[in-house]
């Protein structure tokens, strides 16, 4: 990887493992972030993803070529309904638009989804009706007039889009040679942690986190981001990749009862 890595949400959380650990393996890192950012290491520019005209105000700003982008950046429901979207997917994929070219060819995108993406093919076809409305303000237009028709809530639905984006995107990539892969985390300790428990409830969380024994830490999702980053995989292509400890696993063959 002979050019730097670009990502989103390296201050805080997964993002800020992420950034390190790339950091230590030798990579430059160039973050974008709407809170400041803590590590002297990064090239930090601010930005806010809920808004198109402030991620092409940071794009302007960026030289490029990348190696790698990481989308890392999300908020959770708490952050409200339309925030929520506007930051999980329709600013991750204006930005994953605005510096596609950018990408050397041969590198690779990681975005960051969730198990709460997990059953993107109940929502197949609402998600396929979205993604085919091109344009931030289009796209958000389309997500307000068919939110109740959404059987749930919006934080799940745009990780469920990351999920199926990436599969789309993974298509697009092909002709560059391109990879774009998602991580799809379980619980994980970060600052947000309390808000995500607040979502499923006290007796859940507890339940998923005693199913594997602990909560994920940031840096557990750094080192599958990474070896993703980095292309260490050869021919992974499209795929969402959980990253739970095996908390999928145990749910599905009845670790606890």
């Amino acid at each position: 990887m002979d050019h730097p890595v670009l990502m989103t949400g390296g201050s805080s959380g997964v993002g800020e493992a992420t950034a390190a650990l790339l950091l230590e393996r030798g990579h430059k890192v160039v973050s974008l972030d709407v809170k400041p950012c803590g590590n002297p290491k990064v090239i930090h520019h601010d930005c806010d993803l809920s808004d198109p005209a402030k991620i092409d105000a940071a794009v302007a700003g960026l030289e490029g070529p990348f190696s790698s982008l990481l989308n890392v950046a999300g908020v959770p429901n708490q952050a409200g309904p339309e925030v929520t979207m506007r930051v999980n997917f329709f600013g991750l994929r204006h930005f994953t638009e605005a510096v596609w070219d950018r990408i050397a060819d041969g590198g690779t995108v990681v975005n960051v989804a969730s198990i709460a993406g997990n059953n993107w093919r109940k929502r197949r076809g609402l998600h396929n009706e979205m993604m085919d409305v091109a344009g931030f303000d289009a796209g958000l237009a389309w997500w307000q007039a068919h939110r109740d028709d959404i059987d749930t809530d919006p934080y799940t639905f745009s990780k469920e889009a990351v999920v199926v984006y990436t599969m789309k995107l993974a298509g697009q990539g092909l002709a560059r040679g391109i990879r774009v892969n998602d991580v799809g985390p379980g619980p994980v300790d970060t600052p947000i942690f309390p808000e995500f428990t607040e979502d499923v409830g006290d007796e859940t969380m507890q339940y998923m986190v005693d199913m594997v024994g602990r909560p994920g830490n940031p840096h557990d999702i750094a080192e599958a981001l990474v070896t993703l980053a980095e292309g260490q995989i050869s021919w992974l292509n499209g795929q969402h990749i959980i990253v739970d400890g095996g908390l999928m696993a145990g749910i599905s063959g009845g670790w606890k009862g």
